[in-house]
């Protein structure tokens, strides 16, 4: 059982590798042919391909589960067309046990996946997108081209220029009471974020002028230096910048969250990006299942083209069901976590029920 349990496993793994290069190579050449009208005196080829090469892990890390898909029915029909599956039950391995083994390399597939998603994706897409934006910018910080809006609590913000080094630029905050009244407006041509010593984290505004409002005048002060303390960190704002809240680690989410819900703000597309990595897993295993289900049920005789045309459109509903849910979670209110989870129950009761049938 040893022996049968590492061939499946190996023959599997074999043919996800397959199927990741396969889907990684046309998302790239996609991505390619979509930047290429970008290209400038500023943001030439050779950007271009950096950018395309600094995408991978992105690219790979949403494939993942897609190419466990593919790669399982190419495996296991593989397996059945040379009628091994067939030798394998008729000697006594339950489909159980077949099951089994063919879930042992999708483990290690997530693994490899989560350690992407987890501590290269979020540095390495952060240095594409702002590699990108400042050639085709002409080598500006990172920032959309109307700055960047951040509200804390009562006070808006707005930033000409966030830098990835702890840097910011043209600062305005905008204070207001708990009546929504402008009381004040803060500006600073910069600053600067300090965290040298433990426990004491700030930010050094440069250049401050300062207009206080009340009923009956206005006061102006001027000062060359604020100490803001704050708890919106560099990581924070360049995330809120470079990187959508899928393409962030799972840390980096918690820590989002938690920074939403103390500032009483609505976070629940950070939680919905939180899910979505915590449960991807899930969701790959559960694709992974539906596809063994297929090849011992209704795909048990069809040829590996079929075979693959079955995994794309299973894939494809499985995706348009996650992106119909999420955003519908946004705008009626309902918990991220029922929306992500809901086609991983989906797959996974499919899967059982057909495997069930053909036992």
């Amino acid at each position: 059982m040893g022996r049968l349990d590492f061939y499946v496993a190996q023959t599997i793994m074999k043919t996800m590798l397959l199927a990741i290069v396969g889907l990684l190579g046309i998302l790239m050449i996609f991505t390619f042919l979509e930047q290429i009208e970008d290209v400038s005196d500023s943001y030439r080829v050779i950007d271009l391909l950096l950018f395309v090469l600094f995408s991978a892990p992105r690219m790979f890390y949403e494939t993942v589960p897609y190419a466990a898909l593919i790669g399982c029915l190419a495996g296991l029909g593989t397996l059945a067309n040379n009628s091994e599956l067939i030798v394998m039950r008729a000697a006594g391995v339950s489909i159980w046990s077949i099951t089994l083994s063919a879930m042992k390399p999708t483990l290690v597939l997530i693994l490899v996946s989560l350690y992407v998603g987890e501590y290269l994706l979020p540095g390495i897409e952060r240095i594409a997108v702002s590699n990108r934006d400042k050639a085709v910018s002409g080598d500006r910080e990172a920032v959309p081209s109307s700055g960047l809006w951040y509200r804390e609590g009562g006070v808006f913000m707005h930033f000409d220029e966030v830098g990835q080094s702890g840097v910011i630029g043209g600062v305005a905050h905008y204070h207001f009471d708990a009546e929504q009244r402008l009381t004040s407006i803060l500006r600073a041509d910069r600053g600067v974020y300090h965290d040298v010593r433990p426990g004491e984290k700030y930010w050094l505004l440069e250049t401050v002028v300062t207009t206080r409002f009340s009923d009956d005048k206005t006061v102006i002060e001027t000062a060359p230096s604020y100490q803001w303390n704050t708890g919106l960190t560099p990581s924070l704002l360049i995330n809120e910048v470079l990187v959508r809240p899928d393409k962030m680690s799972i840390r980096e989410l918690s820590a989002k969250v938690d920074y939403m819900r103390n500032q009483e703000l609505n976070g629940m597309k950070f939680e919905l990006g939180f899910w979505h990595k915590v449960l991807q897993p899930l969701a790959t295993l559960s694709l992974v299942f539906v596809a063994i289900s297929f090849i011992f049920g209704p795909l048990r005789e069809s040829t590996m083209g079929m075979r693959v045309v079955t995994g794309l459109v299973t894939g494809i509903v499985f995706k348009f069901i996650q992106d119909l849910l999420s955003p519908a979670s946004l705008v009626f209110g309902f918990p991220p976590f029922i929306a992500v989870v809901i086609p991983i129950i989906i797959c996974f009761s499919a899967g059982y029920f057909l495997l069930r049938r053909a036992a």
